[in-house]
């Protein structure tokens, strides 16, 4: 008679043990979590202003980058932390400019080295001082930085593109008259031509390869590099019968 009221006892016990258990798990489960608490003065915590958290582009305050989309900062980077793609756009002279595309960067494999900081030739990026960048999956630390919409580059004005082709042809212009000037000076400072154009050899050999100026200069240096020779033991000929003359 003792065991079975020994037995309905600690059914009892058990039964009102795990109705306790359940009221505490019934009350955190409605009670709101805290799932960040730390650092609790977060709002106003002061955070150097040169601590490195995040890569991102420097925006004005009309939303324009300064990035040219070079790719000095992906070269510079050890980690391969940075993709600059890059497209080419048509400008309103027909000529094309390299701009940027998309700027991928990585924070899963930044060393946080600053190297493309330091070495942007435009000064177009820095490191924010945001410390919370904790995520859920690696893919949300690969990020676009260039998030904003490209605007349009801007136009000049009728009187502005005639001010900058009239620019553009006279820097053509001279271009063309300092190469020229270049190659008179050269051609006067040039020795003159010991080759003898009458002379049936020469002749011959410049008529073989007449119609093809690139063989024909070849042809003239070698010529023109045996007159020189023939030339020079002409003029050494006199020196050499005289030496002899003396020891006789």
């Amino acid at each position: 008679m003792g065991s079975v009221k020994d037995y309905f006892s600690g059914l009892g016990s058990g039964f009102l043990s795990l109705l306790k258990g359940m009221q505490v798990t019934g009350k955190e489960f409605v009670t709101p979590k805290i799932t960040e608490k730390y650092p609790e003065n977060r709002e106003t915590h002061h955070i150097p202003q040169r601590f490195r958290a995040c890569l991102e582009l420097k925006y004005d305050d009309e939303g324009n980058h300064k990035c040219i989309a070079c790719g000095t900062c992906e070269r510079n980077c050890p980690n391969g932390t940075i993709n600059v793609l890059t497209k080419m756009v048509d400008k309103w002279d027909g000529t094309k400019k390299k701009k940027l595309d998309k700027y991928i960067y990585d924070l899963g494999s930044c060393t946080f080295c600053q190297l493309c900081v330091v070495s942007c030739p435009t000064d177009a990026l820095e490191f924010s001082n945001d410390f919370e960048q904790a995520v859920f999956t690696r893919s949300k630390l690969v990020k676009q930085l260039n998030y904003l919409p490209e605007k349009p580059e801007p136009e000049p004005t009728e009187e502005e593109k005639a001010k900058i082709l009239a620019e553009k042809k006279a820097k053509i212009e001279a271009a063309k008259a300092a190469a020229a000037a270049k190659k008179a000076a050269g051609a006067a400072a040039a020795p003159a031509s010991l080759i003898d154009e009458n002379d049936p050899k020469v002749k011959a050999a410049l008529a073989k390869c007449a119609g093809d100026p690139e063989k024909e200069a070849k042809v003239r240096e070698a010529l023109e590099k045996a007159a020189r020779l023939k030339a020079e033991k002409a003029a050494q000929a006199p020196a050499v019968d005289n030496e002899n003359k003396k020891q006789n």
